[in-house]
């Protein structure tokens, strides 16, 4: 197997990849078809090493049993949309390419991706999003060395854009890293930090992050969370998750200092508790702490004060190999490390779906990859179904309906 360590790139490098269609008319307006997934889950998949690669959506009849190829099953994705900064919902994809100014979204139908319709999107290079509600994405990112955003309607993919108000950069900065998003009782809450655009062997560190409180859909900046214990709330979350509410509607956040070149901050986990717009001054959760040094390179909530993080181990790399932690996130304690295979290679990974309270996870493993059942109310790991036929790696794990 080989394993794609060089594929994580900066998320701007990410948008200068371009892509065509020419698979229907951009200027349909019959309005867009519903999409015709042969199962109810999909795997995003790659063939080959960088630079030499193809991209697809697999089909997957099962989570828990079979073989998942791309014999007679396979939209190819190579040249169209690149494959890991994509958002999924109820089966249409989503995509925003900063470098070929155009936003879509798509469905996959007789093993094809379709284009439902396509914009012209120059605004920003998107980080992170956030569903306001079935219809309504809000997605967020930079340009022109500002903090920008844009409310889509997705049902006709019409746009409203501006600025992002956030706090002006100190000494030495010249960039912002927009981290998590989430919707909580008409606000928007948006992690970020400081970054530079100057990539050197030691990048400078701003030691500090910030939450941007914001009201929905004026979109005005109400007030600033800030803490300087860690830096980074989460990475690209066009990537993988690192964020979201609880059954009380808590929001918990984790950290990745790594991601922006920090290779001293702890990854920490953070809560803002319903009715606040604050950090839960009683919660203190060291992450790093609790594995080693470990990286939290992404997290899932499995329910009941649950979650799985996608655990980087210690190292100036975002490309290490990564292992996967079950957390007490009510509690803000570490309970295991899940006795998974190594999951080799790079960070952007969507690895984990939940469904009837249990999680299922893709590993890329150095020889057999395969889907795993965790099943939190025994500890148990079951082998679901493998992956075969030749794919080199596995990006993205989605439920379609």
């Amino acid at each position: 197997m080989k394993i794609m360590r060089s594929m994580s790139l900066k998320p701007l490098v990410l948008g200068l990849l371009a892509f065509a269609f020419t698979s229907c008319d951009d200027n349909n307006n019959n309005g867009p078809a519903e999409p015709e997934e042969e199962g109810q889950y999909s795997a995003i998949v790659c063939v080959g090493s960088w630079p030499n690669t193809a991209y697809y959506i697999a089909s997957i009849p099962s989570l828990k049993e079979g073989q998942i190829s791309l014999q007679g099953n396979g939209a190819e994705m190579t040249g169209k949309v690149y494959a890991q900064d994509i958002i999924q919902r109820d089966g249409f994809y989503y995509h925003a390419n900063f470098g070929s100014g155009r936003f879509g979204k798509y469905h996959v139908e007789n093993g094809a991706l379709v284009v439902d319709k396509e914009v012209p999107f120059t605004h920003l290079n998107w980080s992170s999003y956030v569903w306001v509600d079935d219809q309504t994405l809000v997605i967020f990112g930079t340009g022109e060395g500002e903090a920008r955003y844009a409310i889509v309607k997705v049902a006709d993919m019409t746009l409203t854009t501006s600025k992002l108000n956030l706090e002006s950069f100190p000494k030495g900065f010249d960039e912002y890293a927009i981290g998590f998003a989430e919707y909580r009782d008409s606000k928007l809450f948006i992690g970020y930090s400081f970054t530079t655009s100057a990539y050197t062997p030691n990048m400078p560190v701003y030691q500090k992050f910030g939450v941007a409180v914001v009201n929905y859909p004026v979109m005005t900046t109400e007030s600033t969370i800030s803490d300087t214990r860690t830096t980074t709330p989460g990475g690209p979350v066009v990537y993988a998750p690192a964020s979201f509410q609880d059954e009380n509607g808590d929001i918990y956040f984790i950290t990745d200092p790594v991601y922006n070149y920090d290779y001293k901050s702890p990854s920490m986990v953070y809560r803002i508790k319903k009715g606040t717009t604050q950090l839960d001054a009683t919660y203190n959760f060291n992450f790093s702490a609790a594995t080693s040094n470990g990286m939290g390179a992404a997290m899932w909530y499995i329910g009941n004060g649950k979650a799985i993080v996608r655990t980087r181990i210690t190292g100036e790399s975002i490309d290490a190999d990564h292992s996967f932690s079950v957390i007490d996130v009510k509690n803000g304690t570490f309970i295991k490390k899940l006795d998974l295979p190594v999951d080799t290679g790079e960070r952007m990974v969507q690895a984990v779906i939940v469904e009837d309270g249990k999680a299922y996870i893709s590993v890329n493993a150095a020889d057999k990859d395969y889907i795993w059942e965790y099943d939190p109310a025994t500890e148990s790991l079951t082998k679901g179904a493998e992956f075969v036929g030749g794919i080199d790696f596995i990006l993205r794990l989605e439920k379609t309906k």
